[in-house]
């Protein structure tokens, strides 16, 4: 079980760390996200296919099942690096 919760918090620091990507120099990386449909669509795909493995593939991908708390934890450990990916952006170079 903590195999997967580590798993997963690692997926969702990568998708919310493509999303802070987006734009280098801005702070409001969400201006225009739904504009690029390919982005939104590989974003989408990403935390479909990471549902499904954690789910539905745990003998095959090695993953026990979460609970909706645990879930919700993975995506908030996730998130944490926006704000930290904005404070950064701050910062003249």
């Amino acid at each position: 079980m903590l195999n997967t919760l580590i798993f997963n918090c690692f997926v969702f620091c990568q998708v919310f760390n493509e999303i802070s990507s987006r734009e280098m120099e801005e702070i409001d990386v969400f201006k225009g996200i739904l504009d690029n449909y390919v982005f939104v669509v590989v974003i989408g795909a990403t935390v479909f296919f990471q549902i499904i493995i954690i789910e539905f593939l745990g003998t095959f991908a090695s993953t026990t099942p979460l609970t909706i708390t645990q879930w919700i934890f993975s995506i908030i450990i996730g998130f944490l690096g926006m704000p930290i990916a904005a404070g950064l952006k701050m910062i003249p170079v």
